[in-house]
């Protein structure tokens, strides 16, 4: 029982870690298709989401800005309960006595009389009281300091949602300067690859001797090595971006 009950929480877990392997492998060859299109001359600005869509979405997908959210809460339900103890202080008092009560009577004629007779009455009372104690005092200090912890949060949360739409626009700018490595790195590997053809030629047909050869070769080797740098360096950049937004930031995912 206890088996049947571990491997069915075991197989859903199984699938859910394929599933994201398998995603990130499409995503990774989609990058792979990406950056093959820029070497053929694609421009990268046309298979990247909008810049401001990007921003929109880093700022919705932001575990940050989650936080402060979070925070902003606390302080407003902070404040709710700084009130709700201010107010306990105020009160409102009714009540309502029934019986024989005495009542004086004053009687004018030639002379003044004053005489008491007991009466049987019902009396109501009716009032409001105010208590506030020496500690009650700071409570409405309370009150203000829960109100300008909250401005505090908002604040924070404002200068985050700024400095994260700042990032994802330097982010992006990345993108552009990798894209734009890659173009020259390619343009060198293609230049270098014509010289060695060249050069070959050159070899087998005795004109120039090993040392050359053997020169031209590793301008031909540095240039292909940087070529490939410059192509990882824009599917990292790429990458960066994506995670900064919170979702794939190519048009095809």
């Amino acid at each position: 029982m206890f088996k049947a009950k571990l491997m069915n929480r075991i197989i859903p877990l199984f699938f859910l870690f394929q599933f994201s392997i398998s995603t990130s492998a499409v995503y990774s060859q989609n990058l792979d298709t990406l950056v093959d299109q820029v070497v053929q001359g694609s421009q990268i600005t046309d298979m990247l989401l909008p810049l401001n869509y990007m921003q929109e979405l880093a700022v919705e997908n932001s575990p940050l800005l989650k936080f402060h959210d979070s925070e902003i809460i606390i302080s407003k339900l902070k404040i709710r309960a700084e009130k709700r103890n201010w107010m306990s202080t105020l009160g409102f008092e009714a009540s309502a006595k029934y019986g024989l009560f005495d009542n004086l009577i004053i009687t004018e004629d030639l002379g003044t009389e004053q005489a008491t007779s007991k009466t049987e009455q019902t009396r109501y009372s009716v009032g409001l009281f105010l208590k506030i104690p020496l500690n009650t005092v700071g409570d409405r200090t309370n009150v203000r300091q829960a109100r300008a912890e909250l401005e505090k949060r908002r604040y924070q949360k404002e200068n985050s949602v700024k400095e994260l739409r700042q990032l994802v626009i330097v982010q992006f700018n990345n993108v552009l300067k990798s894209n734009k490595s890659v173009e020259i790195r390619n343009k060198a590997f293609g230049f270098s690859n014509m010289q060695m053809i060249s050069v070959e030629k050159d070899f087998v047909n005795g004109k120039i001797n090993i040392s050359e050869y053997t020169r031209v070769n590793d301008i031909k080797m540095n240039a292909e090595l940087e070529f490939e740098k410059s192509k990882l360096e824009l599917t990292m950049a790429i990458q960066i971006l994506s995670e900064i937004v919170g979702k794939p930031v190519t048009t095809k995912n």
